[in-house]
Formats: structure tokens, C-alpha cells, sequence
């Protein structure tokens, strides 16, 4: 009798059967032998024990993080929790989260199933960047991860106060981060009282009335909104 040895993956098949089995082994797995007319079909559909490889994922990705440190540089680290066939991770940086450049590469750990950690450390860290690591295999097929990001100590929403608070004689200055695109104050209705374009690191502000007010910044960094009271 003739035999023929068929891989199905992806996509349903139908096929009289006399014997079926779903292996342990695997996600989604099934196997089927078949006979009729002379020839025996024998199939299988996703990952069984014996074809393993069909199914398994290069590199499972458990943690991908970045942080700023003390330094000011950035610091994005990850970890494995199994490897296969992993050629290593090119780091790639981009300024607005769609253009990518490759800033590094740290091999990986090629067949493994233990936990690896990875470090790559940033020292260029110039304005509010984001990350990705792109993971290669031995046959150069690749994946992307997440995206993460780091902010610099110069660019942080933490910077954005407003002094005096409440405010004594009509006045107050806003402290705002750097690459901040729009300082703009509302009343608590939402009008736009008044907005600065590109504000400086200090902008001072006059109040029209005693009352509550919001302070809002846009940056490189997002947004924040504070409120301001003259009583």
C-alpha cells in the first residue's frame, strides 16, 4: 500500500477517518490516518510532539521595560523565558514612535529553555525617545515587540507648576518642561482665556479675575492640566 505523509497548517481538512489522536504536546494539535483506494494518508494540523518545530514561537517574551537612570541615560531591559533559534535583538529608537533606527544589537541565547535577562544601556538620550526590540532568527526572520518609552529629567510633566498658588495679585508663573508646544489657560467652563505658542522654561500669566482656573501644557512628553485658584 502506498503511503503519503501530508502537513496541514492553518486551514481546515476534511477527511474520512478511521483513528484520531490530539496530542499533549501542542497547541491546536491534531493527526488523522486515513485509507481508501491503495493509499494511506496520514496528516497532521498544528504542532505534535514529533513535528514540534511547525508551531514553536522563537522567543517567548516575558518582560520589556525601559527606564530613565540617574545618569540620564536610558536603560530598557528584557527577558526570555524560552529561545529558539534566536540570532539576537536589534534595539531600534525613534523621537516620534513610527520612525525607527537600529542603535544596537545583543546576541541571543540561540536554543534555550531557562530565563535570559538582556541590559542595553542608552547614553544618547537627548529629547523623550521610544523603543522597540526587533527579535532575529537564525533563518533572519524577525518580530517586533512592544514599544516603550523613556522621558528625560528636562522634559517631564513633573516640571509643569504654577507659583504662587493661590495666587496673591493676579499673577502666576507657570514653570513648563522643555519641547512644550502650547501653554493655555481656560475657566472652569473650558474657554480658552489665553495661549502661548512655544512657551519659554517660565511664562508669566495674569489672571483676568479672582475665581478657579486651569493651566493646561502640551509637550513632547503629552499633556497635563493643573488648577490654579485667586481667591
Amino acid at each position: 500500500m502506498k503511503k503519503l505523509y501530508l502537513i496541514v497548517l492553518g486551514s481546515a481538512f476534511a477527511v474520512a477517518s478511521q483513528a484520531q489522536s490530539i496530542s499533549p504536546g501542542g497547541i491546536y494539535a491534531a493527526a488523522n490516518v486515513s485509507q481508501g483506494n491503495g493509499v494511506s494518508l496520514e496528516w497532521v494540523l498544528g504542532s505534535i510532539n514529533a513535528f514540534s518545530n511547525l508551531s514553536t514561537l522563537p522567543v517567548k517574551l516575558i518582560r520589556f521595560e525601559a527606564a530613565l537612570t540617574p545618569e540620564g541615560f536610558a536603560k530598557i531591559e528584557w527577558e526570555t523565558a524560552e529561545e529558539y533559534s534566536n540570532r539576537g535583538f536589534e534595539i531600534q529608537k525613534s523621537t516620534d514612535a513610527v520612525n525607527f533606527e537600529n542603535i544596537g544589537w545583543i546576541d541571543g541565547a540561540g536554543d534555550a529553555k531557562t530565563a535570559n535577562k538582556y541590559q542595553f544601556l542608552d547614553k544618547e538620550l537627548s529629547t523623550t525617545s521610544y523603543y522597540r526590540l526587533k527579535q532575529v532568527d537564525t533563518d533572519e526572520k524577525f518580530t517586533f515587540s512592544k514599544i516603550v518609552r523613556v522621558i528625560p529629567h528636562n522634559e517631564s510633566l513633573d516640571r509643569f507648576t504654577a507659583f504662587p498658588n493661590p495666587v496673591k495679585d493676579g499673577k502666576v508663573t507657570a514653570s513648563v518642561p522643555d519641547r512644550s508646544f502650547k501653554l493655555t489657560l481656560y475657566d472652569t467652563m473650558g474657554r480658552q482665556l489665553k495661549q502661548i505658542t512655544s512657551p519659554k522654561t517660565q511664562e508669566q500669566i495674569q489672571l483676568p479675575q479672582k475665581g478657579n482656573f486651569l493651566l493646561s501644557i502640551e509637550s513632547v512628553a503629552g499633556n497635563k492640566t493643573i488648577q490654579i485658584v485667586q481667591p
